[in-house]
């Protein structure tokens, strides 16, 4: 630390006029980086926020990153210690060799050639046509076959274009972003952050990439605690309801939970309009305005509400064809969205002291799959869900480079005896089955999200102040999550669905 550097309180920081971020304890200015930054605008998740994880899964020990970093560096956060970056990695020795590793074997985290953003107008135009095919000539038995698919790609594009899948140009990063933004316009805020930030924060998405699979911090867990029809963790209340679970699961994810969502959207898309008509608050028009009109969008065109299709087809065979698709892409889905999410069955073997890149392969896990039809479907959802592993170790990893990524880690884990977890798609189904026989009894309770947390602050108070301030952002700079707050779309467990 250099003689007389300023040492800032949070309280300071936030009533600063520039953007700011931490990285490793140094305070770092932003505001003459951000045009500059290669990365374009994911340096605005950084705002405010702790980002030393979200900088090291982004940037290789060679990279010049950290040496360009330190001219934008204007102090130290009081009570942390400012650690360089070079000393950084040395405390993080696994994840410095698994990167690497992942350079010698010649994977970098974009590809070459603009693969991605081929198949991604290739799959677009594909799209278009099996809408108009199901929507307006009323090829129902398509629209029950293959709308499973289609949903999870367009949430699976807008996911990969928010993550930089598609930057081999600035065109076409713009364009697929927006188009995928208004298919899948529900997920935008997940994604993305409110559109009041402009882009600026840390999103609900990128809260679950630092804190993966973790009940009190990762807010993809809403879905599994709380009040729940279906009970398949123990900080989930339990009801007497929850004793014949087993027997109603299925009708519950298949039927209720399904028509549940499609009246809140309903509801939604309502608000929306009434926004417009009768703002509840003064402002400008046109945000309001493009909000309801990307809502309604994605309500007449997206495969899981199909209201282009009641405009057209008669009403009752259309409801029974929505129905039914949403019926099946529960069931194809239920694998794909939860299984290597939501793995509590690694939960309490946490040890406090661990390094990052431990905790990121403990509570994550890849889909397996055994014949090459399913590997091409998968790929041509743009492996949303089935490289979680190699994705969280690098959230700016084009998905056309997990195959080979996949590989490294696996062979690395297994040389440093690290774990490496895949399952495979029925066994995905047989762990949820054993989730919901487990806590269909009162059991233990679990006191939800808050004593979750509580259990967690507790253990980390209990744990050496090295471990805590090398390996832990602080947590007075987290945001508490509501229990009902991801919009995701696909194979979720509750009425606010989510898929991964």
């Amino acid at each position: 630390m250099a003689d007389g550097e300023r040492v800032f309180s949070k309280t300071e920081l936030y009533n600063q006029p520039f953007p700011w971020t931490i990285i490793s304890g140094q305070v770092l200015e932003l505001g003459e980086f951000i045009p500059r930054h290669p990365g374009g605008a994911l340096i605005r998740r950084a705002i405010g926020e702790d980002a030393t994880d979200l900088f090291l899964s982004h940037h290789a020990p060679s990279s010049r990153a950290a040496e360009v970093l330190q001219r934008y560096r204007i102090g130290r956060l009081d009570g942390r210690e400012a650690v360089d970056i070079p000393e950084l990695w040395k405390r993080r020795p696994l994840q410095k060799i698994i990167w690497e590793r992942l350079r010698s074997a010649g994977v970098d985290l974009r590809a070459t050639v603009p693969v991605a953003e081929g198949l991604a107008f290739l799959m677009l135009g594909i799209f278009l046509l099996w809408a108009w095919l199901c929507y307006v000539r009323g090829w129902w038995r398509l629209d029950i076959a293959l709308a499973w698919f289609w949903w999870r790609h367009l949430d699976a594009g807008l996911h990969a274009s928010m993550h930089g899948d598609f930057r081999y140009s600035c065109w076409s990063q713009k364009v697929l972003r927006r188009v995928y933004g208004l298919l899948s316009h529900r997920a935008v805020e997940y994604y993305c952050g409110a559109r009041e930030l402009k882009g600026m924060g840390m999103s609900k998405h990128w809260w679950h990439h630092v804190f993966p699979n973790d009940p009190g911090r990762d807010p993809d867990w809403s879905t599994m605690t709380g009040v729940a029809w279906v009970r398949r963790h123990r900080s989930a209340q339990w009801h007497p309801c929850h004793l014949w679970q087993c027997w109603y699961w299925l009708p519950i994810a298949t039927l209720v939970e399904p028509v549940l969502e499609l009246l809140q959207v309903a509801c939604s898309g309502l608000e929306a309009v009434a926004a417009v008509l009768e703002p509840p608050l003064a402002g400008d028009l046109l945000p309001r305005l493009l909000h309801a009109a990307g809502l309604w969008l994605e309500i007449c065109i997206n495969p899981g509400f199909q209201l282009a299709s009641f405009l057209v087809q008669p009403f009752w065979k259309a409801l029974r064809t929505l129905l039914l698709a949403r019926a099946v892409s529960r069931l194809v889905l239920y694998p794909f969205s939860e299984v290597q999410h939501y793995m509590p069955e690694h939960i309490d073997l946490q040890d406090k002291g661990e390094e990052w890149v431990v905790g990121q392969l403990r509570r994550t896990a890849n889909l397996r799959f055994l014949s090459w039809p399913v590997w091409l479907l998968d790929f041509l959802m743009f492996h949303g869900d089935s490289h979680q592993i190699e994705h969280h170790l690098w959230p700016a990893m084009s998905f056309v480079q997990y195959h080979r990524a996949s590989r490294v880690v696996k062979t690395t884990c297994a040389d440093l005896g690290l774990p490496y977890h895949s399952v495979g798609y029925w066994d995905g189904y047989r762990k949820i089955l054993g989730q919901i026989s487990e806590h269909a009894a009162p059991g233990t309770p679990g006191g939800g999200r808050a004593g979750l947390r509580k259990r967690y602050l507790s253990d980390t108070a209990a744990s050496p102040d090295s471990n805590r301030l090398a390996e832990e952002p602080d947590l007075t700079i987290r945001p508490e999550f509501p229990r009902r707050t991801r919009r995701r779309t696909t194979g979720s467990s509750s009425s606010a669905s989510d898929a991964g």
